[in-house]
């Protein structure tokens, strides 16, 4: 038995005697002592310690436990001792005693096993010798590194390196220690011993397979990982002019498809993770941040991830097959994004700021006729619907000849084009050079117990839609503590305010909406009058469109909108034994959003006359969601194997809150608040919640580094589901080979890593909603007592309940490739997958009998498969560096299976379309665009009578469509399939060039092999010569001789009396357009300031840089975006334009400061 004991002598007792205290205590711990002194005998008397800045104390314990000796000192003593620096091996024990306290005043007496150590009399200690150090960091073959982290330990001192890869500090202790770090290559310390300059060489890091990667509910090292990760970090997002973390990632990671579907501030984009997974249910992937899985489902025309800071943000993790993403179970099957914001680090403390100013402009303007072109369009179109409506009429005879109908007259004002010159261009009307600013502060650092990072963010962004804008207020705390050697506790609080003007940009001009409506306002009208007021530019009376003022629409729009945010997380870690840890996690996601929305009088854009009365809408929305997870770890590693177990329990809870309340009969355009409603029209009120318990479980094994297993399992049990249908069960296993660590391979110099991995699992997507399975009721009015009897309220059942309603399921299969070559220079992924989903939710008819049209089941397959590329290479090492990160990938998805019959479902994007739009047919990718395929235009009379035609309709000049079904005559029936909205590939490339303190980068981003629906063409496309159009669209037919560009009809003012003909009724090919792209999503020129040489202030660094985000867009497209919108999640109307926010050119200035 041994015992060794450290305890300080106590302050003596005032009231007593303090002499008789002391020796009586002493007198009593030397008995103890002696008493389990037969005990010590096994303790080694030579002492080997490292310490670095060690508190005395401390070093006398660990002295005591090599030695098996009791010390006795007085604590207050001890505890103002200056720390100790000492590197000792196999020394005595009084020379390392004498070693601990030199320069110290104490002495020391060795008693058999006892060591009393007394203050002796204050021995002058000599200043440490300060001086001025410099030096140069450069890489294994001398070339410098530039931008290179010296930072002293222990202290907050730092600088970093020149264009030269030079460094100095003014004023540094004899002894001190460097600690060299750069990207790419190992941290070295280095102590500072001489006034020589330093020649620091750092060498490649080889171990970046070691790299730790965050995954679910853990972290793994890259060497181990079976599954298919994407990872992109916060380098790759420090230079972009973007302002939410989905835009951040597009074009960055292979499979992971991000559309910017829209400019306006605050607005987000379509992730997509291999493909579409589900017809009815989301596509959206689980996002997860800090470890809280946040929902999609509140205010979905608002980005979920417009609150969170991209500054913020340390790394992106994308998990994308099923061993990686089985751990989320039955909301893993859109793929996950891990998003890990930024912490402290030990030794040092930090100040940051970055301010970032800049303009935003619109990519590009569409090429619409100016005034005299649109008169001469208008001119033409009226003569030509004249001479159409019978026989003997000419494009010569005066108004007078004309019956008296505007379609066939010439205006006076239009009669004379040439006079009225260009007249207004309406898009530079409503659009603006948008300015942004973004600032960012920040606080970080810690000891060997804290950490700790607090940001503080401001962002104002105008729109480049006049009227409509963006402030964000951010604020984040993350703090961890070992608060015990086997605890360590932590939180991370997020709050933030995000506060919108928001205009009504997208749909069609009857609708107000404001884009539509200025590509096809009249340009020889213009914005406001001599008075300044508002230019009337509906109810002229001579037969064009009623598209009201475009920058009336935009100026008084009045839509604001406010979310308050608060999400955070806490947790506490205990080891409860080496290599067993227990984590307990709780979180919340509060969110609190209103809205309110007011029309004025004299926004009308859908009346010719009278201005309307004033209506308003007022939303409140509140959303409470709560986390609690409880996790058990288990790490082991010996001889040649490696163990990692997880098993965990999860809960979460979501209450939402809604209200909402609509007015009109405002007095006047002034009050815009609720309590001025003359009326009230609507009151709404709901309230529903959701839960989902969860049981989960994973193993990573590994022998000898080469052969790795991963198995995985989780147990969901979801609200949303049937009654009789509530767990599901998600498991996966993978499997992988290094086989670069076999024997044959471990020696070959040129190979760094060589994996194949493979893995197959089961997810669900159980993003529906909540009530889906239950039956609900609607309001409903009942008649009692015949045709005279009083009206009930009551109510209806509104859906078939199904107890049997699950989550659709999803089973994937991956290969995976790694290799890495020349010590990581050029590394590369490739993978392979197919992705059955079954089990898809879709509305199937039902017997009329029931009182339903359709219900809710589970039914139906859809199938995705594609290969992933990357390749990331260092192509230049030397003083001039030069980076590549290259990505492609391919998906194909097809329906397999669809309802009972198989019958394809035929729908219509509600908002854009008057007939049907699209068809999901088994055999075929869903959503294919659907419609008549244009195969040219009639010629002449003879022509229309050989082919199929328009009955009573088809003339010379109009378009000439396919016979699909061969009967002879063009019907609905010939409807077909016009094209996807899928692309064949897409792909992504950054490369980075640096030089000395200089760097350069840029990004490319394309989309390759798909087609867009335009549907704002049947408006600035149309050939009905009443709203203005694209210069492309009044290049048609005008005679046999004269063809125009022979896909384009002639112009007829009569068209919208045409059933079959009208393109604003009809879906066609003429608005399917192919949406390939390529952009350059981002180029950013740097330079780090060589602050150590400039200057003796504290600026450890300093960097200003200069970007242009969405600098080019190279595409046959002639819409704003070919990245249209894809609102509503459906895979069965996407890729719809309908004339939305145009994405904006940004140029920003920024400047970083380093304290």
């Amino acid at each position: 038995m041994s015992l060794n004991m450290y305890r300080p002598i106590p302050k003596p007792d005032k009231t007593a005697n303090p002499r008789h205290l002391y020796v009586a205590k002493l007198t009593f711990l030397f008995c103890f002592a002696c008493f389990f002194n037969l005990s010590a005998k096994g303790f080694s008397q030579s002492i080997t310690l490292k310490a670095e800045n060690m508190p005395l104390e401390k070093v006398l314990i660990s002295i005591g436990k090599q030695s098996g000796h009791f010390f006795f000192y007085k604590y207050n003593e001890i505890k103002d001792a200056r720390p100790v620096t000492l590197n000792l091996k196999k020394a005595s024990l009084e020379g390392a005693l004498k070693e601990s306290f030199r320069g110290q005043p104490f002495g020391f007496t060795i008693d058999n096993k006892t060591i009393i150590v007394n203050k002796t009399q204050q021995v002058p200690v000599a200043k440490p010798v300060r001086k001025e150090t410099s030096g140069s960091v450069v890489d294994q073959n001398g070339n410098p590194l530039p931008g290179a982290a010296i930072r002293v330990k222990g202290s907050d001192q730092a600088v970093v390196s020149d264009g030269s890869g030079m460094f100095s500090f003014s004023d540094l202790d004899d002894g001190a220690v460097l600690m060299i770090s750069y990207t790419g290559f190992a941290t070295q310390e280095i102590r500072v011993s001489s006034g020589t300059p330093l020649r620091i060489v750092l060498k490649e890091d080889t171990q970046s397979l070691n790299a730790v990667v965050v995954i679910g509910y853990g972290t793994q090292e890259r060497k181990d990982i079976t599954g298919a990760i994407s990872s992109m970090n916060a380098e790759k997002i420090k230079d972009q002019a973007v302002f939410t973390v989905d835009n951040a990632m597009a074009g960055q990671m292979a499979g992971v498809q991000v559309s910017q579907a829209t400019g306006a501030p605050g607005g987000g984009s379509s992730v997509r993770i291999r493909g579409a997974g589900s017809l009815s249910a989301g596509n959206d992937p689980l996002y997860v941040v800090d470890g809280f899985p946040v929902t999609n489902d509140f205010n979905q025309t608002n980005n979920p991830l417009n609150t969170i800071n991209p500054a913020d943000v340390a790394d992106i993790q994308v998990l994308k097959d099923a061993s990686a993403t089985a751990i989320y179970g039955s909301r893993g099957s859109n793929g996950v994004v891990i998003i890990t914001t930024k912490s402290g680090k030990s030794g040092t403390s930090k100040i940051d700021l970055t301010v970032n100013t800049g303009i935003q402009q619109v990519e590009r303007y569409l090429d619409v006729l100016n005034a005299s072109e649109y008169a001469s369009y208008l001119n033409e179109a009226r003569n030509n619907a004249w001479v159409n409506s019978g026989p003997g009429r000419s494009a010569s005879d005066p108004n007078s000849a004309r019956t008296n109908n505007v379609m066939y007259l010439l205006p006076d004002m239009i009669k004379d084009p040439a006079l009225l010159g260009n007249g207004t261009d309406w898009q530079r009307e409503i659009y603006r050079s948008a300015s942004m600013r973004n600032y960012q502060l920040n606080f970080s650092g810690g000891n060997d117990k804290t950490k700790y990072f607090v940001s503080g963010g401001y962002l104002t962004q105008e729109g480049i839609i006049i009227n409509s804008d963006l402030k964000r207020y951010s604020f984040r705390v993350n703090v961890e503590s070992d608060v015990h050697k086997r605890v360590k506790v932590g939180a991370n609080l997020t709050p933030s305010y995000t506060f919108n003007n928001l205009v009504n940009a997208e749909g069609n001009w009857q609708a107000g909406g404001i884009v539509q409506s200025a590509l096809t306002a009249a340009p020889f009208l213009t914005p406001y009058d001599s008075e300044a007021n508002y230019t009337k530019i509906t109810g002229l009376g001579i037969g064009t469109s009623e598209v009201d003022n475009p920058v009336k629409l935009a100026k008084e729009s009045y839509n604001k909108q406010g979310t308050l945010r608060l999400l955070g997380t806490a947790f506490a870690e205990i080891n409860i034994l080496d290599g067993l840890t227990f984590k307990t996690l709780v979180g919340t996601d509060f969110r609190n959003f209103r809205e309110n929305v007011f029309s004025p009088s004299i926004v009308n854009p859908n009346s010719v006359n009278a201005a309307k009365v004033p209506t308003a809408t007022a939303v409140t929305s509140e959303t409470k969601n709560w986390l609690a997870e409880y996790t058990l770890s288990y790490n082991k590693k010996f001889l040649k194997h490696s163990v990692n177990a997880l098993v965990g329990y999860t809960a979460q809870k979501e209450y939402i809150d809604y209200s909402s309340t609509a007015g009109t009969n405002f007095a006047n355009d002034q009050i815009k608040t609720m309590n001025a409603a003359g009326l009230i029209t609507s009151a709404i009120t709901t309230q529903e919640e959701w839960a989902l318990i969860s049981y989960l479980a994973r193993l990573n094994y590994s022998y000898a580094d080469k052969y790795l297993f991963t198995a995985t399992f989780r147990r969901d049990g979801s609200s949303r589901f049937g009654a009789d249908n509530k767990w599901g069960f998600f498991p996966s296993v993978s499997l992988g080979w290094r086989i670069s660590e076999e024997n044959f391979l471990k020696n070959a110099g040129w190979l760094s890593e060589l994996r194949l991995r493979t893995s197959y699992g089961l997810t669900g997507n159980n993003f529906i909603s909540n009530y889906g399975h239950i039956g609900l009721t609607g309001i409903e009015n009942y008649i009692f007592g015949g045709s005279g009897g009083s009206i009930t309220n009551g109510t209806r059942l509104t859906n078939i309940p199904n107890s049997m309603l699950g989550w659709e399921k999803n089973n994937q299969l991956d290969v995976g490739l790694e290799i890495g070559l020349l010590k990581n220079r050029i590394s590369m992924s490739l993978d392979y997958y197919i992705k059955n989903t079954s089990d898809l939710l879709l509305n199937v008819p039902v017997p009329t009998l029931t009182g339903y049209a359709t219900a809710l089941q589970n039914i139906g397959k859809i199938r995705n498969k594609g290969l992933e590329f990357t390749l990331l290479s260092r192509n230049l090492v030397s003083q001039l560096k030069w980076t590549t990160d290259f990505n492609i990938s391919t998906n194909k998805v097809k329906v397999l299976a669809l309802g009972p019959d198989g019958s394809p479902i035929i729908s219509r994007q509600v908002t854009s379309a008057n007939a049907p739009t699209h068809i999901t047919e088994v055999g075929a990718e869903p959503g294919s665009f659907y419609g008549y395929k244009v195969i040219g235009v009639y010629q002449n009379a003879d022509e229309v009578a050989a082919t199929p035609s328009i009955a009573g309709e088809s003339k010379p000049g109009h378009l000439k469509f396919e016979d699909v079904d061969g009967d002879g005559q063009i019907t609905s029936t010939d409807r077909t399939k016009l094209g996807s909205p899928f692309p064949d590939f897409t792909y992504g490339m950054t490369n980075t060039f640096s030089y000395k303190n200089l760097d350069f980068s840029f990004s490319l981003q394309g989309v390759q092999g798909f087609e867009v629906l335009n549907m704002a063409r049947r408006y600035y496309g149309n050939y009905a010569g009443s709203y203005n159009v694209l210069k492309s669209a009044s290049q048609g037919w005008r005679s046999e001789q004269q063809p125009g560009n022979g896909t384009s009809p002639m112009v007829d003012r009569n068209f919208g009396a045409l059933p079959g003909s009208n393109l604003v009724n009809n879906v066609t090919s003429a608005f399917i357009e192919d949406g390939s792209y390529l952009r350059v999503r981002n180029i950013t020129l740097g330079y780090n300031l060589p602050v150590a040489r400039i200057t003796k202030s504290k600026i450890a660094n300093a960097r200003i840089s200069f970007s242009v985000q969405n600098a080019f867009t190279f595409t046959k497209y002639e819409g704003y975006n070919p990245e249209v919108s894809v609102q509503g999640g459906s895979t069965l109307v996407p890729g719809v334009d309908a004339g939305g926010y145009p994405l904006a050119r940004t140029f920003m200035l920024g400047l970083n400061l380093g304290l």
